[in-house]
């Protein structure tokens, strides 16, 4: 781990489009000693209020009472999928590999029917056209022997995948509110399921 002089060497060289970056997409993984010397090179730099309280935002995180009551929010929101309200929301991880697609990986929030019907569809797609690539006879038979480990920890990756969503979003949820949370989540799901995602962009369609 770095330490503090050596956090303030490397911050105080950076330009200020890398100190506007690193404030916007990585402050919450940042660790305690990090953070005040972003803060002080943002206010030394007058790079604007809106982000020291964006990065505010970021690092307030759900605990305790608070983050079970959002967690319980997702479960009840409306599914982005069929528009329908349900308390049977959850995490999905939905994986497949095609002759037209590059192999790829999406961590969803949806509906119990929805989830399925997207797994579904999936596993008719890896069965069918995921054969006609080159190292579909590793792939194919590795994903589908995943998908059977997996089965029998559904509530857990359920669980793990909300959790992640909830901490990579975290500015935005404090910024929007939870009522405002199932506007995050259908954004969130259009682009884990680009396949030129850059989770990056979408928190400014809310600025």
């Amino acid at each position: 781990m770095l330490t503090q002089k050596e956090l303030l060497k490397i911050y105080s060289g950076f330009n200020d489009d890398e100190i506007v970056v690193l404030a916007t997409y990585e402050s919450k993984k940042l660790t305690e000693i990090a953070v005040p010397i972003l803060i002080d090179e943002l206010t030394k730099r007058n790079l604007g209020k809106d982000l020291l309280d964006w990065v505010n935002m970021e690092r307030n995180f759900f605990k305790g009472t608070e983050l079970e009551v959002l967690k319980s929010k997702i479960k009840n929101s409306i599914c982005s999928d069929c528009k329908t309200l349900k308390n049977d929301v959850r995490g999905f991880f939905i994986h497949h590999c095609s002759l037209t697609h590059n192999p790829s990986e999406a961590k969803l929030i949806l509906c119990e029917s929805c989830g399925k019907k997207l797994r579904r569809k999936n596993y008719i797609i890896s069965a069918t056209f995921g054969w006609l690539s080159l190292r579909s006879f590793i792939k194919v038979p590795l994903y589908f022997l995943g998908e059977i480990f997996y089965s029998f920890a559904r509530k857990t990756q359920s669980r793990k995948i909300i959790e992640e969503f909830i901490f990579e979003n975290t500015g935005l949820i404090r910024k929007l509110g939870i009522d405002r949370i199932n506007e995050v989540i259908t954004t969130n799901n259009r682009y884990q399921l680009s396949l030129k995602r850059d989770n990056r962009d979408y928190i400014f369609e809310f600025f």
